[in-house]
C-alpha cells in the first residue's frame, strides 16, 4: 500500500469516532426527552420490548459500514502484475492563455473555462501521445511536463485560473520560449505547440520566439478564444463578492478583442495553422486536420506496474452489513396481543421526539416543501441554507439552482433570476447544472417581460431571455452523452417571434399616431380658415349695420332741419296775420270781418291763421324721428361671433 493509504486511514478513524460521539449525544438526549414527557415509572411499560442492546448493535453496524465506505471510496489495491506497453505517438505542448482578458464571458461559460474544456476534450483524441500543460499570461511556467499521465494533466488543467500567474498581462513570446526550452529537453520527435488564447499580446518579442520555434521544428498551432468584437471583462469583487467591469489606470472599462492576425501569422510562419473556436468540436477539427496528419517517430517498450484494485470487497461488505441493520429490529417479540400496540406507541412517541430534537433547516425539508407545492417555504429554507456553504463549490451552485427553482415556481422572478445567475456564477459549477441554468434563468427574463407593460422595458427582458436560451443550446452540444436540448431552441424561435411581434406593433402604432396627429392638423387649419371666414363676415355684417346707422342718423338730421325752416315759416305767417288784424274797420266783430274778408279777398282772418299754426306744431311734433327702444334693445344684445 503506497503511503497515502495511512492518511486516509487517520481519516477514517477520525469520521467513525466523531460519528460514535454523535450517537452517544443523540441517545442521552433522547432519554432526557423522554422522560421530561413521561413519568419515569411509566418509561419501562411505555418501552416494554425495547432492547437497548439491540439498538447499540444496529448503532455498531452503521458504524462499521461507514468505516468500510471510506475504504473503498480511498480504491485500496493490493498485489499487482507487470504489463509490457508499446508507446508511440506525439509530444504535445498545450498552452493556455491565463490572463485576465480571459474573463470575458463571449465564449460560455467564459474564454478560460471554455478553453479548458477544449483541452481536456483534445486529452480524450491524443491516447497515445505525451501531453504537457504551459500556463501564461505575463511570463510562462511549465505546470505539467510531457507525460502519458491522464490524471495528472487532468488535475493540472482543472487548476487553471487567472489568479495562478500573478503577473498580468499577455506574453505569447514567453508560452513559445517555454515550450522551446521543454522540446529542447526531449528526443526527436514531431514537436507541437497548440496555443489556446485570445491574442491580445502585451509585449514585444515575438518575432524573436517565432525563429526559435523554426529552429528546432516546432509547429505552432494557435486557437483563437473570444470575438472579433470583443467583450467587457467582469472580475468578482473580493470585499462585495459582486461582479464589477474591469477597470484600466485611467478608470475607462477594458474590453477585450480577439486578434486573429496575430495568431494566423504565428501559426503560417511554423508550418501550422489558425483555428477558431467555434462550437463544440474545434478540438476534434483541430486533431484531426493536424495532429492526426503528422508522424510519430518516438517507440518505446516500457513495463509497466499494473495495480489490482481491491475496493470490491470493503463495499460488498458495507452494503450487506446496511442491510443487517435494516432488517434488524430493536423491539423483541411479544406473546401478550396488547404488547404490540404498546410498542407501537412507544416508537412513535421516539419518533416524535427524535425529529422535535433534531429539526433543522435541510434540503429534505426543502424537497419536502417542493413536493407539497409550498414553494415560498422551499424558498425560505433554502435561503437559511446557503450562506452555510462556502463559495465556488458544485453543492453551493446546486443550492442556489434550486433556491432559482422554487422562487420561478413561486412567481418571484426577480429572485428567481438572482440565484440562476449565481449559479452560473459559480466556477465549480458542472456544465450540465449550468446549462439547466440557463434555459431556467431564459424562463425567468421571459416571464419578467410579460410583466410589465412598457414596451422598452419589454423588448429588453426578451432579448436577454433569448441569449439565454441560445447559451442553454450551445452548452448542451457540451455536455457528454446528453442529446441537443430542443426545448432551448424551440423557446428561442418562440422569442424571436414574440419579439417580431411586438416591433410591428410598435411600427404600426406609430404610424397611427403619426396619422392621428397629421388629421387633427388639418382639422386645425379648416378650423382656422373657418373662423377667419367667419371673422371677415361678421367684420362686413358690422360695416354695413355702421353704415346703417350713419345714414339713419344723417336722414333723422334732415328731417329735423326741415321741421326747423317749417317753424320759422309758421312764425312769419302768424306775424302777418296780427298785423292785418289790427287793420280791421271798426265796429265789426272778429269773426264777421274774418268771414267776410275770406270771403272778399279768399285771405285768412288772423283767428284762422292762429287754428291752422296750431293744428301745423302739432304734425311737426309727430314728425320729429325717434329710434324704437326694439332697435336699442336688439342693438346692446347684440353678440360678435369672432
Amino acid at each position: 500500500m503506497h503511503f497515502e493509504y495511512s492518511q486516509i486511514l487517520w481519516l477514517t478513524i477520525l469520521i467513525v469516532a466523531l460519528l460514535g460521539l454523535f450517537f452517544w449525544w443523540s441517545w442521552q438526549k433522547r432519554s432526557k426527552l423522554l422522560n421530561q414527557f413521561v413519568h419515569a415509572k411509566l418509561v419501562k411499560q411505555l418501552t416494554l420490548g425495547v432492547s437497548p442492546n439491540r439498538r447499540l448493535i444496529k448503532i455498531g453496524l452503521l458504524m462499521a459500514a461507514v468505516a468500510l465506505l471510506l475504504t473503498a471510496v480511498a480504491r485500496p489495491k493490493l498485489g499487482f502484475e507487470w504489463q509490457e506497453m508499446e508507446m508511440q505517438g506525439l509530444d504535445i505542448l498545450v498552452a493556455v492563455d491565463t490572463s485576465k482578458s480571459m474573463l470575458a464571458n463571449d465564449q460560455n461559460p467564459n474564454r478560460i473555462e471554455r478553453a479548458k474544456l477544449a483541452v481536456l476534450d483534445l486529452m480524450r483524441l491524443a491516447k497515445r501521445d505525451r501531453l504537457g500543460l504551459i500556463a501564461f499570461s505575463g511570463t510562462a511556467f511549465l505546470q505539467c511536463p510531457l507525460t502519458i499521465d491522464r490524471n495528472a494533466f487532468t488535475q493540472s488543467v482543472n487548476s487553471l485560473n487567472t489568479k495562478i500567474i500573478p503577473q498580468g498581462g499577455t506574453a505569447i513570446g514567453e508560452a513559445v520560449n517555454e515550450a522551446v526550452r521543454a522540446f529542447k529537453k526531449e528526443e526527436d520527435n514531431h514537436r507541437v505547440l497548440v496555443l489556446f488564447t485570445d491574442g491580445e499580446d502585451h509585449e514585444e518579442g515575438i518575432d524573436i520566439s517565432i525563429k526559435k520555434a523554426k529552429e528546432i521544428g516546432l509547429k505552432v498551432f494557435t486557437v483563437g478564444i473570444g470575438t472579433p468584437e470583443g467583450e467587457l471583462i467582469q472580475i468578482r469583487n473580493s470585499q462585495t463578492g459582486n461582479l464589477d467591469f474591469l477597470k484600466d489606470e485611467s478608470g475607462n472599462v477594458v474590453k477585450s478583442r480577439l486578434n486573429e492576425n496575430l495568431l494566423r501569422q504565428l501559426s503560417t510562419d511554423t508550418g501550422a495553422f489558425y483555428l477558431p473556436m467555434q462550437g463544440a468540436d474545434t478540438a476534434e477539427r483541430l486533431y484531426s486536420s493536424g495532429l492526426a496528419g503528422l508522424t510519430p517517430s518516438r517507440v518505446e517498450n516500457q513495463m509497466t506496474k499494473r495495480f489490482t484494485e481491491r475496493y470490491r470487497w470493503p463495499l460488498g461488505l458495507a452494503i450487506l452489513l446496511l442491510i443487517i441493520e435494516k432488517i434488524l429490529p430493536e423491539v423483541k417479540r411479544l406473546k401478550q396481543k396488547h404488547a404490540t400496540s404498546i410498542v407501537h406507541r412507544t416508537a412513535a412517541i421516539f419518533i416524535i421526539l427524535t425529529t422535535s430534537s433534531l429539526v433543522k433547516a435541510s434540503t429534505t425539508e426543502a424537497r419536502v416543501h417542493m413536493d407539497n407545492g409550498d414553494y415560498s417555504k422551499a424558498l425560505e429554507v433554502y435561503e437559511r441554507i446557503i450562506p452555510e456553504y462556502e463559495n465556488d463549490s458544485s453543492l453551493k451552485a446546486r443550492l442556489q439552482y434550486n433556491a432559482g427553482t422554487a422562487a420561478y415556481n413561486a412567481k418571484d422572478y426577480v429572485k428567481a433570476e438572482e440565484y440562476f445567475r449565481k449559479a452560473i456564477n459559480q466556477t465549480k459549477a458542472p456544465i450540465s447544472l449550468q446549462q439547466r441554468a440557463f434555459y431556467n434563468l431564459g424562463n425567468s427574463k421571459y416571464r419578467l417581460g410579460e410583466t410589465t407593460q412598457n414596451p422598452d422595458e419589454k423588448i429588453k427582458q426578451w432579448t436577454e431571455a433569448l441569449k439565454q436560451f441560445q447559451g442553454a443550446h450551445s452548452l448542451s452540444k457540451q455536455v457528454e452523452g446528453s442529446p441537443e436540448d430542443e426545448d432551448a431552441l424551440f423557446n428561442s424561435e418562440l422569442v424571436k417571434k414574440r419579439l417580431k411581434q411586438l416591433e410591428q406593433q410598435q411600427q404600426q402604432q406609430q404610424q397611427g399616431d403619426k396619422k392621428q396627429k397629421n388629421e387633427e392638423e388639418q382639422e386645425n387649419q379648416q378650423q382656422n380658415s373657418e373662423n377667419n371666414k367667419n371673422e371677415e363676415e361678421q367684420q362686413n355684417k358690422d360695416k354695413q349695420s355702421e353704415e346703417k346707422e350713419k345714414k339713419e342718423e344723417e336722414e333723422k338730421q334732415s328731417n329735423q332741419q326741415q321741421n326747423k325752416d317749417k317753424q320759422e315759416q309758421k312764425k312769419q305767417s302768424g306775424a302777418k296775420g296780427d298785423e292785418e288784424k289790427e287793420q280791421a274797420k271798426p265796429g265789426q266783430s272778429p269773426n264777421q270781418s274774418d268771414s267776410e274778408q275770406t270771403q272778399k279777398d279768399g285771405k285768412m282772418t288772423p283767428e284762422q291763421a292762429k287754428r291752422l299754426l296750431d293744428s301745423l306744431k302739432q304734425q311737426e311734433r309727430s314728425l320729429i324721428y325717434k329710434p324704437t327702444e326694439k332697435r336699442k334693445a336688439n342693438k346692446r344684445g347684440k353678440i360678435r361671433d369672432w
